[in-house]
């Protein structure tokens, strides 16, 4: 499953996410999120944590999901170039891994982790999280990742409790940390229809009132088009509102597709940008019970 873009909306979602995620760090005081680009190198840092006063230290975060081979390279390389631009400022990094299998045991930068002031450590998610279930129990990031880190008979019987605890927030990050597990829990049952997962999760509010159709299906583009169509017949300017609104609904309907399949093909992106209101709407029907991209499209024009 994708998780590099949900490991970090979760470190964004707030300064608590933050330390449970780096296995300590503590932002004191406001921080900014910002992707950085080295112009001299043409290189872009994604994760870079700021404070909003210029006061304590920057942190630079690498997420790596599987054995790459250069990963600490890669943070040193951009540990240099932020201390260039920025020479009186204290800046530390950090490499997340989701597995310690991740890992990079050869690189020689190892020996530098947790001695030299720039290398702070390593983090190893899963140990991170089996550490949490004994410590913090009833720590709402636990249940955000359940549909990451857990089998299918734990996932199915959890599942619920889980969507649960995390509805019942009522802190900043709340939708943040639903908005993944909802993420997640489709990619696992992605053979499924939403109706089947929502049963799953024990929620019997109708489809249509429940934030996770609201957030995932868009079924605010859906109405949207229709009163778009009402508006446009009432003051005589019919196709610019429906122009208007087809533009909104395609733009929504990219979002959910590539947020149900990862990056869209040349092929697909053309066929959104041609498809009518009618088209736009069915797709938007089907989003979640299509396998992938072929399906919910048909044959690729590629």
């Amino acid at each position: 499953m994708k998780t590099d873009k949900h490991i970090h909306t979760l470190l964004t979602s707030s300064p608590e996410a933050f330390r449970f995620l780096t296995g300590g760090l503590e932002l004191i005081g406001n921080y900014q999120d910002r992707s950085i680009v080295f112009k001299e190198l043409e290189r872009r840092a994604d994760h870079v944590f700021e404070p909003d006063n210029g006061i304590g230290p920057v942190y630079i975060l690498e997420i790596q999901t599987r054995h790459s081979g250069d990963v600490y390279d890669r943070l040193v390389l951009e540990l240099v170039l932020y201390r260039k631009l920025h020479p009186n400022c204290t800046v530390h990094g950090l490499v997340l891994f989701i597995e310690r299998s991740g890992d990079e045991p050869e690189s020689p930068w190892q020996a530098h982790l947790g001695i030299s002031p720039l290398l702070l450590k390593s983090v190893y998610l899963d140990e991170v999280i089996e550490r949490a279930r004994c410590e913090q129990p009833n720590h709402p990031l636990l249940a955000t990742f359940l549909p990451l880190v857990a089998n299918n008979r734990e996932l199915a019987q959890q599942a619920p409790a889980a969507w649960q605890q995390l509805t019942a927030r009522t802190e900043p990050d709340a939708t943040a940390l639903m908005d993944v597990f909802i993420s997640w829990l489709m990619e696992r049952y992605k053979h499924q229809s939403y109706e089947e997962v929502m049963t799953m999760l024990h929620i019997s509010t109708p489809l249509e009132e429940t934030r996770a159709y609201q957030q995932l299906v868009g079924i605010g583009m859906e109405k949207g088009l229709a009163e778009g169509r009402i508006e446009g017949h009432q003051e005589g300017r019919f196709e610019g509102r429906i122009e208007g609104r087809q533009a909104e609904a395609r733009a929504i309907l990219t979002k959910l597709l590539q947020r149900r399949f990862g990056d869209l093909p040349n092929w697909a992106i053309v066929r959104l940008q041609h498809a009518n209101t009618e088209q736009l709407e069915a797709w938007a029907e089907q989003i979640f019970d299509a396998a992938d991209v072929v399906t919910l499209f048909g044959a690729s024009l590629d």
